[in-house]
């Protein structure tokens, strides 16, 4: 009889490193002190008559947020359950999805095998030589993954990550204060009256995550329409400009919040704002506060240099990685792709909100059944892959300095064409080809 012995190491620890920009879900955070628990359990499989397989011993440490430490337990766990081939013992440790990269940058050798990484950085640590190409039994998902999935995780032909969830935001809106009508045009909100002491919609012009919405929706380019051209940034062009006074229109209307250090999102539960700009992760604080009043939609129309212009904000997506110097590839990829499967996106969904990217689960009754979720895949349908060349760490100091001078009212119409120039200097004339 065969003896198949499964070991587990489960650590709750949070490492501290520079957060990359461009993710939403918030859960960064510092600890000094570290957590342990150790489980062990045993399962037989066998076939008397039968002769006993090899089984490849395997230590793989694997980071997750928070959120995700039960669940990815259970993954491991049934994952070891269906390979006889490997006897596993792994570690499961609590680093954010904006941290990890960081820290696989910093120290590779003590690294996790496996970690969650926005897809905007997957060609950056890919370049860095981070990243192990996922090429054992991707094809098991590669077909159910939308062209959008693919693209922002393939660099060169080689497939270096397994997306699972979109990562982006839409707007949130009270049912008693705006109709369906008025929802889909940012100019149609802000023109009505909602009363006193009251404000209409909520963004982040001082986030550059969240103000590229304007620049995009008409017509700018970032590093050209396929994000990979190094050289290239329209934000000061004719449109451009258009984008940066509408901005500084919208800035300066009183019936306009920014959703600085959480004010927006503050207001709208507290029923004192029409509409706030958010992502999935605020859906259960906000269906606590509003019930029935609240909506979810893709973000609304704006009139852009008198044109009616869709606003189009960065999409990317929350992917599974494999470090290139782990010492069991084989194992990781084949867990990493695991991990993405349809059943384990569908237990992220129902367990923590994440809106699986597999168009199998995105298209099914209940995916459309839910307007959170329906309101994530139809904006991003309509949002721009977050370009994921190097050059794009170049983009989030400048373009959030943009908003804070737009919202303290230092740029103006006067001189916000020279700070547009100075804008795409600063990302793409500091740059190295």
């Amino acid at each position: 009889m065969k003896l198949k012995k499964l070991g587990a190491l489960l650590m709750t620890a949070v490492v501290t490193a520079g957060a990359l920009a461009g993710c939403g879900s918030q859960d960064n955070g510092a600890a000094t002190t570290t957590t342990t628990t150790t489980t062990t359990g045993t399962e037989t499989s066998a076939d008397a008559a039968a002769p006993a397989a090899e089984t490849q011993d395997v230590t793989l440490k694997i980071w997750v947020p928070e959120e995700e430490v039960d669940i990815t337990d259970k993954m491991v766990q049934d994952f070891d359950a269906a390979h006889d081939e490997f006897n596993i013992t792994y570690e499961i440790a609590v680093v954010g999805i904006d941290e990890a990269p960081q820290a696989v940058e910093t120290d590779a050798d003590t690294a996790a095998d496996i970690f969650y990484t926005p897809s905007g950085g997957v060609a950056d640590m890919a370049s860095k030589g981070l990243l192990l190409p996922i090429t054992k039994d991707f094809e098991t998902i590669a077909a159910d993954l939308p062209e959008s999935a693919l693209t922002a995780v393939t660099i060169d032909g080689l497939t270096y990550a397994a997306p699972f969830s979109p990562n982006t935001y839409f707007m949130y809106y009270n049912k008693e204060l705006f109709t369906e009508d008025e929802i889909k045009n940012l100019d149609t909100m802000m023109a009505k009256d909602l009363g006193d002491g009251m404000w209409n919609f909520s963004t982040q012009i001082t986030n550059s995550w969240y103000i590229e919405s304007f620049f995009l929706g008409n017509g700018c380019t970032l590093f050209g329409s396929d994000g990979k051209d190094p050289t290239e940034c329209s934000f000061n062009n004719e449109n451009g400009l258009a984008a940066g006074e509408y901005l500084i229109d919208l800035a300066t209307n009183p019936k306009y919040l920014e959703d600085k250090d959480g004010v927006g999102g503050s207001a709208f539960k507290e029923g004192k704002l029409g509409a706030v700009t958010s992502g999935a992760w605020s859906a259960p604080e906000f269906k606590e506060a509003l019930g029935d009043k609240l909506g979810a939609v893709a973000l609304p129309t704006a009139t852009i240099g008198g044109k009616d212009v869709q606003l189009s904000n960065f999409v990317d997506f929350k992917t599974i990685t494999v470090k290139s110097n782990t010492a069991f590839p084989l194992a990781a990829q084949q867990l990493a792709v695991y991990m993405a499967s349809p059943e384990n996106c569908l237990v992220r969904y129902k367990e923590q909100g994440d809106v699986p990217v597999l168009k199998s689960l995105a298209d099914s009754e209940e995916i459309k059944n839910d307007f959170v979720a329906s309101a994530l895949n139809d904006q991003a349908a309509l949002a721009t892959n977050q370009p994921s060349i190097s050059k794009m760490g170049d983009y989030w100091t400048p373009a959030q300095a943009l908003g804070e001078g737009i919202y303290s009212g230092e740029i103006t119409k006067a001189n916000i064409q020279q700070n547009l120039d100075s804008l795409v200097d600063s990302i793409t004339g500091t740059l190295e080809n």
